[in-house]
């Protein structure tokens, strides 16, 4: 099978130590059948290395004057060499992801752990990754955040069409689309009810486009591929768990530069770079810090999840 059409013609080459030994790495999941966690676990082990899953919501801390440590539901201490974040999960209790990201942040002064949490949480936000995708000077959308109903109501009049996200989300959840068109009244009302709910509206302007957005997935700033995220019949969102289809796309120069640029941007050490095809030109939607690895293995065969396992080694290396 040809996959030049899905990456780089001229990628990097890597030769990490295969001699390299961890005692035990952790690959962070909230789903145990996750296909990518499975594939990160797999190329681990495949090294002679214990892969240990965790969810983080099992652990708990214990502090004292004299002491600090993490330990399981079997209130075994935590010793870990290295951790690879494959998902943290998406909660609303402020409380909840607050202490994961705690956790995370513990881990970080004792090992390495990719990727790192302060760049997971930069992507995962929209707004403040927005704002940084300004500061780096990025192509993209325009967008109002605003706690005002009637700042959103002409938002939506001046876009013409604007697609309402929530700032903290994944897989395509609570995405809607408003047009200019319909009755102010449902406008308000539906505006109404998304601001009771999330306490406050994030805009975007709708970029028309084929029917389709581009993931390019970035390693160690080296974009690997990219595939076509095509639109399911009817729907406006091209996630794959929204039944997106994925298919290959040919890796340009520019969606190179300007992925690994917001990969960059946000600080990830891997990344699903979300583009889309505006009529004048490329714009960056979303860096997606815990990306999945299943649609470009299916449309590419690559196996990024390989990739992101050998910068692991290369971390655990040269931190020796």
């Amino acid at each position: 099978m040809n996959f030049h059409d899905c990456r780089n013609q001229n990628p990097k080459m890597h030769n990490p130590n295969q001699n390299t030994k961890a005692a035990k790495i952790g690959i962070v999941l909230t789903d145990p059948d996750d296909w990518t966690a499975n594939a990160f676990l797999k190329n681990i082990r495949k090294r002679g290395v214990k892969a240990l899953p965790i969810n983080l919501s099992t652990l708990s801390a214990s502090i004292s004057t004299s002491d600090f440590f993490i330990f399981n539901a079997d209130l075994k201490d935590l010793e870990l060499d290295a951790i690879l974040v494959r998902d943290v999960g998406i909660s609303f209790a402020l409380e909840e992801i607050s202490f994961k990201f705690d956790l995370l942040r513990q881990f970080e002064n004792s090992m390495i752990v990719i990727n790192h949490p302060t760049a997971i949480q930069n992507a995962s936000n929209k707004f403040f990754s927005f704002y940084l995708f300004k500061l780096a000077h990025l192509p993209i959308p325009r967008t109002i955040v605003t706690f005002e109903l009637e700042v959103a109501l002409k938002t939506i009049k001046k876009f013409g069409s604007a697609v309402v996200k929530p700032i903290f989300g994944s897989q395509g959840e609570g995405i809607i689309k408003l047009e200019n068109t319909q009755p102010e009244s449902e406008l308000a009302s539906k505006l109404a009810a998304l601001l009771k709910e999330r306490g406050v509206l994030y805009l975007q302007e709708f970029v028309p486009n084929p029917g389709r957005d581009i993931r390019v997935f970035v390693v160690d700033e080296e974009a690997l591929g990219a595939i076509y995220r095509l639109l399911r019949s009817g729907s406006f969102v091209s996630n794959l768990s929204r039944g997106g289809t994925p298919v290959k796309c040919k890796l340009t120069e520019e969606m190179e530069e300007l992925a690994i640029s917001a990969a960059k941007a946000v600080g990830a050490d891997f990344a699903g770079v979300d583009l889309i095809e505006g009529e004048e030109g490329l714009f960056l939607l979303e860096v997606n810090a815990t990306p999945s690895g299943k649609g470009i293995k299916l449309a590419c065969g690559i196996d990024v999840t390989k990739r992101i396992v050998d910068l692991l080694f290369e971390r655990i290396e040269g931190k020796k």
